[in-house]
């Protein structure tokens, strides 16, 4: 198999996982780890992220992979500088800063919060110190890998592909597989996502790069362990208990 029909395969390959495997991967995983801890499994979250963080490696890998080896352009996949350094500096400091003050502020009411959420998120919610650490790896994780296979890939994918589609049917396509991506939180989670979705695509096409929105889909997820991040003595009764 010669190198370019390899890139090709590898290509449609990453983008079937993306669009119609990940959401039932996801939803797998996720059942498991919750039977796991119906089951009494201490360890049950941990395995949960360290499933998701192997998964995420490979993924960026990947993309990596077809940018360094396959021939594909670093800019195609936005693996390039932004624009300008300025504007994305100030966007990004602006929405982490919001996303701080939202996160302090609901962190005086981390328990209420929890109750509302955690229903349905139980088993993605850490309790433990060590599960928070695990999770700040997740988070950074999922700002990398997922910006670049939703954002860099498939934009570059559909242009390939389906070459009349412009951004902002690339933006609403990309948005829902991204959506799709998150079934197993639920429908209504699928929504958020996927608006969220829409907002990282349009920081990626003011900015050229992958820059910004690996930095805000980061700091977003990592709300939750700012939200949720147990007192020491807190950590140690989990800890005792488990």
């Amino acid at each position: 198999m010669n190198t370019p029909l390899l890139v090709t395969l590898l290509a449609h390959l990453l983008a079937a996982y993306a669009i119609l495997a990940s959401p039932w991967l996801g939803l797998f995983w996720y059942q498991k780890a919750q039977k796991r801890i119906q089951a009494g499994d201490p360890r049950a979250r941990i395995r949960l992220y360290r499933e998701v963080i192997t998964e995420q490696t490979m993924t960026a890998s990947l993309v990596c992979g077809l940018c360094l080896f396959g021939g594909i352009p670093g800019k195609s996949l936005g693996i390039c500088a932004p624009r300008s350094w300025i504007v994305t500096a100030a966007l990004a400091a602006v929405v982490v800063a919001l996303f701080l003050r939202s996160a302090i502020k609901l962190r005086a009411k981390a328990q209420k919060v929890r109750a509302k959420i955690g229903g349905h998120l139980a088993a993605l919610l850490p309790d433990s110190l060590k599960e928070q650490r695990w999770f700040v790896v997740l988070s950074v994780g999922a700002g990398i890998s997922e910006e670049l296979v939703f954002r860099g890939f498939l934009f570059y994918y559909l242009s390939l592909y389906i070459p009349h589609v412009n951004n902002l049917e690339k933006v609403l396509l990309t948005s829902v597989f991204f959506g799709m991506a998150h079934r197993y939180q639920g429908w209504p989670a699928v929504a958020k996502t996927g608006l969220a979705s829409v907002v990282l695509a349009g920081f990626y096409l003011l900015t050229g790069s992958l820059l910004l929105p690996m930095v805000v889909h980061a700091m977003n997820d990592m709300q939750v362990p700012l939200i949720f991040w147990p007192e020491a003595t807190q950590d140690a009764v989990f800890e005792a208990g488990t």
